[in-house]
């Protein structure tokens, strides 16, 4: 089987699986290590095949159950050096950290993934284009505050993409429980993505387009799902596009075949 597991999506906690044949990737893990198997088993996963964990940065809704999970499951944890050493600083676990480069390509077990450079307010922040096998390429990009040329080149690439729709730039905006500061935050280029800029980042891709879009990391406050629902089928339907679209939740496991 192969598929895109997502456990977790969300401004409290983020945790995605790619399986392909008898391998996962595990990319960041905000859950706590019972929740997190509690929710693999919800999805039929058997969390031992895990063989490696890609961890993007060092905020606590994505790197929470990095360092026991690692140590339960004897996996490698992959990411920028000074993410790792925020992860060793904060763990009293011993496991196994692995350094790797920005566009530089890795192979992990049946899996090939490479790091490429994000836009977040993080000390190395990255997303990661991971090639499975059978040629399906998936395109991790959460968590950025805009979409660069260069992130551009890797989510062309990808055959599925895992892309941020964080927040509706008016609900932000009227949203009296954030002060101003947290909102200029959110909406920055280091920041998160709207709808709106999830949308042209599709749009950019021109006939390139995925054969699935998982919109991820929706904020409960200032984004609907059923908003960004409707904003994808209008997409389609004004480009002719024809990709599967899935939103993900906070809440709820979630597992989506690549068929």
């Amino acid at each position: 089987m192969s598929a895109i597991h997502i456990l977790a999506s969300g401004s409290k906690a983020n945790a995605y699986i790619i399986e392909a044949e008898n391998s996962m990737l595990l990319i960041d893990q905000g859950l706590s290590f019972r929740e997190f198997s509690k929710r693999a088993e919800m999805l039929g996963i058997d969390i031992s095949r895990i063989k490696g964990i890609l961890l993007t940065h060092e905020h606590e809704d994505h790197i929470k159950g990095v360092a026991y999970t690692a140590y339960k499951l004897d996996a490698p944890v992959f990411s920028m050096a000074k993410t790792l050493e925020v992860l060793d600083e904060s763990t009293k676990h011993s496991i196994h950290c692995r350094a790797v480069e920005k566009d530089r390509k890795v192979k992990l077990g049946a899996f090939e993934f490479t790091p490429f450079e994000i836009m977040h307010d993080a000390v190395d922040p990255v997303g990661y284009l991971v090639s499975a096998p059978g040629g399906e390429t998936v395109c991790f990009a959460t968590d950025t505050g805009k979409i660069t040329n260069r992130m551009m080149t890797y989510i062309n690439q990808g055959t599925r993409i895992i892309l941020e729709a964080n927040h509706d730039p008016a609900m932000l905006y009227k949203n009296m429980h954030y002060p101003q500061l947290l909102k200029e935050r959110i909406r920055g280029q280091f920041g998160h993505l709207s709808n709106e800029q999830s949308l042209e980042a599709l749009e950019r891709m021109g006939e390139n387009h995925p054969k699935t879009v998982i919109f991820s990391h929706l904020s409960e406050e200032n984004n609907s799902p059923k908003m960004l629902k409707e904003l994808v089928v209008n997409f389609r339907q004004a480009h002719s596009l024809d990709f599967k679209a899935f939103i993900a939740n906070q809440y709820n496991p979630l597992s989506i075949p690549l068929l």
